[in-house]
């Protein structure tokens, strides 16, 4: 079994085209690097619930969005649908420079032979890194931040959902950096480290830390 959930693809299909006030290039990502594009769609909707994702084009970051498949795309891309009406779960004004790509990827446990969910993280002589399991991993990440005075925000972004032998989806992560966001507030700063930790927590396994 594989350890992100299957979604039907039926639940996630557009029976009608996007408005066009909601056409956004940076949230149409393609599935073409992958030979089941099911499977994409459904690690990306496992992830949604827990990660928020970030649009180039217009400098927003969403923490409530859904995965579409439109039917004229031939199941060829998925488009991340935001939800606007969520106004709490949006931040606006957010600079492209802030969104700083990381070493680590979330990855099926079971290509990495571990259960559920795992984080690669790239390096080392030998080219093969390590991995940790998820929660494991971003406690970690966590802690390592704090002894910084810092913290760990993960966020997506187009480019991000990537294809591993054409076969397995994987996650690569970027995160927030609040070094490069100058002119918000304190309150500013506050709300939207709240509500990405928010997301983050909201979708992991009971019982995790």
């Amino acid at each position: 079994m594989h350890p992100f959930m299957e979604v039907p693809v039926t639940s996630v299909m557009a029976d009608k085209a996007l408005p066009g006030s909601l056409v956004d290039e940076s949230l149409i990502w393609s599935l073409m690097a992958f030979r089941r594009h099911e499977r994409a769609v459904s690690f990306a909707t496992q992830l949604s619930r827990r990660l928020c994702v970030y649009s180039s084009k217009v400098h927003q970051l969403y923490a409530s969005y859904d995965i579409l498949v439109p039917e004229d795309g031939g199941g060829a891309e998925l488009v991340i649908s935001p939800h606007l009406e969520n106004f709490l779960d949006m931040w606006f004004s957010i600079p492209e420079a802030a969104i700083r790509s990381t070493e680590f990827t979330i990855v099926p446990g079971h290509i990495v032979q571990r259960e559920g969910l795992a984080l690669h993280q790239t390096g080392g002589g030998a080219g093969q890194g390590r991995v940790v399991g998820l929660e494991p991993g971003l406690r970690l990440l966590r802690e390592q931040y704090e002894l910084r005075n810092d913290v760990f925000l993960p966020v997506i972004t187009k480019g991000d959902l990537r294809a591993f032998r054409k076969e397995e989806p994987v996650m690569h992560l970027h995160r927030l950096d609040f070094n490069a966001m100058g002119d918000k507030s304190a309150f500013e700063l506050r709300d939207i480290r709240e509500g990405i930790l928010k997301r983050l927590r909201s979708g992991r396994p009971s019982g995790a830390r």
